[in-house]
């Protein structure tokens, strides 16, 4: 018997993001959703990090070290609890 498994590559830990110094920024946090949204100009760096955030949220976080994943749940639970409308539109676009 064979059996073929994918291997997954972890995300790298040098794009890990203190989310909650993001998340308290204003200016900074709508730039990042702006970004996510294609609304806005993206840096490199910002870039791939929504590219990741993208990647974790389509298949939930299967690639994610424990910070990253604790970065999601922090993500998730602040937009979900402060940003309802944003949050659906993150989620609606994860496929683009």
């Amino acid at each position: 018997m064979c059996i073929l498994a994918e291997e997954l590559q972890p995300y790298p830990s040098e794009y890990d993001i203190y989310v909650p110094k993001i998340l308290a920024n204003d200016v900074v946090r709508q730039k990042a959703v702006d970004c996510y949204l294609k609304k806005g100009p993206c840096t490199e760096q910002e870039k791939l990090a929504t590219d990741l955030f993208r990647d974790a949220l389509k298949t939930n976080c299967k690639k994610c070290g424990e910070k990253q994943k604790e970065h999601v749940k922090i993500l998730t639970e602040w937009f979900v609890k402060n940003q309802p409308d944003t949050w659906k539109l993150i989620i609606e676009n994860v496929d683009s």
